[in-house]
């Protein structure tokens, strides 16, 4: 009888010792676990600064302009003032690639689409350029500059105080 329970006790020990054991692994596997995760990569491309970079007058009075980046770094809203023909304004603004993947700037969105005649005729004779850099690849850590030229245009047109806004919106995709 002794005898028994000396097995009995011994193979309750050794299931104490495995459910341990187990239970040290399953600790041992979850930390692994959340190292990983943690260490997964990343997508994160956002407009990072803007800057005026020249203003020209075409008379006496100054264009104005102001930009403000919202919604996380996804859209850059402008508002410019111009007040005479050959008005100026450049801005500067960087795109960067904080993640640790490659992403791809799959489109720039102009709202309003001044692209469009039906739309410019609002701001005519004023045109709106942009740099191209949509389909550009950007690695992580990189950045791109979008020039965006804002010019007063001659025209037949009597000259006129011309204020209006525009906002570029941010596509982009991961590209591995």
């Amino acid at each position: 009888m002794k005898k028994m329970i000396n097995i009995r006790n011994s193979v309750i020990i050794v299931l104490c010792c495995t459910i341990i054991f187990l239970a040290f692994g399953f600790i041992i596997v979850s930390a692994e676990l959340k190292h990983e995760k943690d260490s997964l990569s990343s997508f994160h491309v956002d407009f990072v600064k803007s800057l005026k970079v020249s203003s020209a007058k075409g008379s006496s009075v100054e264009p104005s302009s102001n930009t403000m980046i919202d919604d996380n770094g996804k859209v850059l809203h402008f508002h410019f003032t111009l007040n005479q023909v050959h008005d100026e304004i450049i801005y500067v603004a960087t795109i960067k690639n904080q993640g640790t993947i490659p992403a791809k700037i799959v489109d720039l969105v102009e709202t309003p689409n001044y692209q469009d005649e039906e739309v410019s005729k609002s701001i005519s004779p004023v045109a709106i350029r942009l740099s191209d850099v949509v389909g550009k690849t950007l690695m992580p850590n990189e950045e791109v500059e979008v020039k965006v030229v804002v010019y007063y245009n001659a025209s037949l047109k009597e000259s006129r105080k011309i204020d209006f806004n525009y906002s570029l919106t941010l596509i982009t995709e991961s590209n591995p």
